[in-house]
């Protein structure tokens, strides 16, 4: 009896021993993020080389830690649709400076964009072309390109800092079929858009689009929809010093015609202007200012004598005569002395140009 009493306990004993070390390599064991961005050695010759992302490359499903994002508003960029991606060191996030200026990133931080095309012909299918990467520094954000390979297997550091151009024709949203001789940009060029010099203090290079006014929106992760900006804060990429929600002055999606015509063509000006027309960036040097903060009409160019007249635009913005304004000239042009934006498109962007003219045309035309 004593021996089968004992042998009882040794065996819940033993029970209770498998379940606790059970428990506790369950409670140990702690998922680790397998991106790599060594600050010493980036750039990296292929951008698999930074494992962002998990399975096949081309699908562009995030690693853990791996954040998608999207601004309410999109930069036109020849109608190139484009993944978001941001991934910080472990224990840092960024702050808050202001509604309208990015976030002061961390160093080691990751800005992840791909561009890519649907329906890209002759085969119909989806084609990346490049992904651009900017990398925070401790001297400063960096920006390199990748150029996808034909395969689709994986995307190269383009290294010769010349630009390159593609070929692409593919049917677009309505069924039309387009073309464009896609353009990558040089490191030149990246730089004049993805730069400030506040107070003439001396140039930095930025980020554009991860701004409070632009992530104030919903995003479906595959958790669910939630505000991008709660979800940063849940993931450690934000902390408290960010404002509440319902105070930050934030920009729209410009295709949502739900919001007023003066709110989407803001927005759209935010995004697709204001990084050069705005103090400090690089075309301070003319009067107009195009970020969302700015309120002054005359300033945001109704009204407003162009430093640089071009024919029948006598104004920036001509209040009700859309058609005879410096800016509808410039965005419905592909003429290099002429277009603006003259760095990123070598097309028209249609149903911008359309969303702007229409707000123009509401303004009233008391510009003499």
């Amino acid at each position: 009896m004593k021996k089968h009493y004992a042998l009882a306990l040794a065996l819940i004993a033993f029970t209770v021993l498998i379940i606790s070390c059970s428990k506790s390599s369950e409670e140990e064991y702690v998922a680790v993020s397998p991106v790599s961005v060594d600050l010493t050695t980036v750039p990296y010759a292929k951008l698999s080389d930074y494992h962002f992302f998990e399975g096949d490359i081309k699908d562009q499903n995030p690693a853990l830690e791996v954040l998608p994002y999207e601004p309410a508003s999109s930069l036109f960029s020849d109608y190139a649709h484009k993944k978001r991606f941001v991934w910080m060191p472990k224990n840092t996030h960024a702050t808050y400076n202001g509604d309208d200026n990015v976030f002061e990133f961390p160093v080691g931080a990751a800005i992840i964009k791909t561009f890519y095309y649907d329906h890209v012909l002759p085969s119909n299918t989806t084609k990346r072309v490049e992904t651009r990467l900017l990398i925070r520094k401790s001297s400063g954000w960096q920006a390199y390109t990748y150029v996808w390979n034909d395969d689709q297997t994986d995307a190269l550091l383009e290294a010769t800092g010349n630009g390159l151009h593609k070929a692409i024709n593919w049917i677009d949203d309505n069924g039309v079929t387009k073309n464009v001789n896609y353009w990558f940009p040089s490191q030149t060029e990246c730089v004049t858009c993805h730069k400030i010099n506040p107070n003439q203090t001396g140039e930095r290079t930025i980020p554009i689009g991860p701004k409070p006014q632009n992530l104030n929106t919903s995003f479906t992760y595959t958790s669910g929809v939630e505000n991008q900006i709660t979800k940063w804060k849940s993931v450690g990429y934000l902390g408290d010093d960010v404002p509440a929600l319902s105070t930050i002055h934030s920009t729209v999606d410009w295709r949502d015609t739900s919001k007023s015509l003066e709110l989407r063509a803001r927005s759209y000006m935010d995004m697709n202007c204001a990084h050069c027309h705005r103090d400090g960036g690089h075309c301070d040097y003319v009067p107009q200012r195009f970020n969302f903060s700015n309120t002054d009409i005359h300033t945001v160019g109704v009204c407003l004598t162009p430093l640089f007249a071009i024919q029948n635009g006598p104004f920036v913005i001509n209040g009700g005569n859309a058609d005879y304004s410096d800016m509808i000239i410039r965005m419905n042009s592909v003429q290099s002395d002429v277009m603006m934006p003259y760095i990123g498109r070598s097309l028209i962007h249609q149903e911008g140009l359309q969303l702007m003219k229409d707000w123009i045309n509401s303004l009233p035309a008391n510009c003499h």
